[in-house]
């Protein structure tokens, strides 16, 4: 196959943000707990999150403990549970987990798991989605494509952009570089991307080539996912990846960066993870690693959903809210600019004034853009389950990245 021999040769989000996303869960909540002084007991409460979001998280829930934030007199006791959002939704479905509040990497795990629970408990929910308990998004990061910057000068004098048709057509070259003005010796034109049936950005990236082929940006079908001529489109993409990888973060860094453009030219990745691992890319490869965005992009949204089931009291949703609305407070969005996330909280922007803000001081070379819209509208978890059928029918024993 031709991956083996690559290998072989090497939620509304805030409207002036998103523009107007059609995801299926947001809201905000601004009401706040009691807060007496000295606690009567404790409410313990777990919280399973995204591993993308581990140092702001472990920061937060620090802070919160320290803030001595009570309901109804008891101090509430967090405990983390970080996991890959795709391995939550699957242990939250069999039953082997179920914690008070859930924070994926985007919607679409949320859409996977209500849809399949409904189906298998009489159409009732598993997530709370009225109230005040209606989820919200944390914070977000748009998906990108991380280009290194020789190849970025090559396509867009090509292209004149770098977007799914220009990609689509470079991946199937039958001499790739050579065909498009860049080095012979570059060979074929490589693509990375995570695994959609293990990582949150792999699942992201499928959606957004299906809305990019039909030129849409919501509504997507089954019958569209099921299309012989999009499942075409889908295998010259899918088919040009060198190994998949399992996990966005460090796939970025052990594969993408650590290997360069030897093994990988464009990469699907999250916009946070471009822009704070600027410095590593440059280091190791002697280039810069560019985010461009897509014309239609969809986002990591990390909203923040609280559970109902058996085990799961009212108080312990209350104290997953108190929590909820702690992190969409002013300073923990501050913070999590750090880890280049884009904050939900209309009163911080990614241009504050804050030492070690990554939005901040790249080279010129970096367009980050302002804003990001319009955005692809999360299908329904039926579509999703339909792409990762699709994807996993193909890819399933694809060569993947240990990391």
């Amino acid at each position: 196959s031709r991956r083996g021999l690559l290998i072989g040769g090497a939620v509304v989000v805030g409207a002036a943000a998103l523009g107007g996303a059609g995801f299926l869960f947001f809201s905000r909540s601004t009401s706040k707990p009691s807060s007496p002084t000295t606690p009567t007991g404790t409410i313990p409460i777990t919280l399973t999150y995204s591993t993308e979001k581990e140092d702001w998280m472990r920061a937060s829930i620090a802070a919160f403990h320290r803030s001595n934030i009570l309901l109804n007199g008891k101090a509430i006791q967090v405990t983390l549970d970080p996991r890959g959002s795709i391995d939550a939704q699957q242990r939250i479905m069999s039953g082997s987990l179920l914690p008070a509040a859930w924070s994926p990497a985007s919607a679409l795990e949320l859409n996977q798991l209500s849809t399949a629970w409904r189906q298998a408990h009489s159409g009732q929910d598993i997530i709370v989605s009225s109230g005040d308990l209606l989820p919200v998004s944390l914070v977000f990061s748009p998906l990108v494509f991380a280009v290194w910057k020789e190849r970025a000068q090559v396509l867009l004098r090509k292209y004149g952009s770098i977007d799914w048709s220009g990609i689509h057509d470079a991946l199937v070259l039958k001499n790739g570089w050579a065909d498009i003005g860049g080095h012979a010796d570059w060979g074929q034109v490589k693509f990375g991307q995570t695994r959609p049936d293990q990582s949150n950005s792999g699942l992201l990236s499928i959606t957004l080539l299906a809305y990019a082929f039909y030129k849409e940006q919501r509504g997507l079908t089954l019958d569209q996912v099921r299309s012989s001529a999009f499942l075409a489109y889908f295998s010259d993409v899918e088919g040009a990846v060198t190994q998949f990888g399992r996990s966005s973060g460090t796939y970025l860094e052990n594969e993408v960066i650590l290997k360069g453009p030897a093994a990988y030219d464009i990469t699907t990745t999250y916009e946070n993870l471009v822009l704070t691992r600027e410095r590593e890319a440059m280091q190791r490869q002697g280039q810069l690693l560019l985010p461009f965005y897509p014309g239609l992009n969809i986002v990591s949204d990390h909203p923040f959903a609280i559970l109902q089931g058996q085990g799961i009291t009212t108080e312990a949703q209350m104290a997953a809210k108190a929590l909820r609305d702690f992190l969409l407070a002013e300073q923990q969005q501050r913070q999590a600019l750090l880890s280049g996330f884009r904050p939900t909280n209309p009163n911080v922007a990614i241009t504050d004034k804050l030492s070690g803000n990554p939005f901040l001081g790249q080279s010129p070379d970096i367009q980050i853009k302002a804003q990001i819209q319009p955005l692809a509208q999360a299908p329904g978890g039926d579509v999703i389950n339909e792409l990762i059928k699709q994807w996993s029918d193909r890819y399933r024993d694809a060569s993947t990245s240990p990391s």
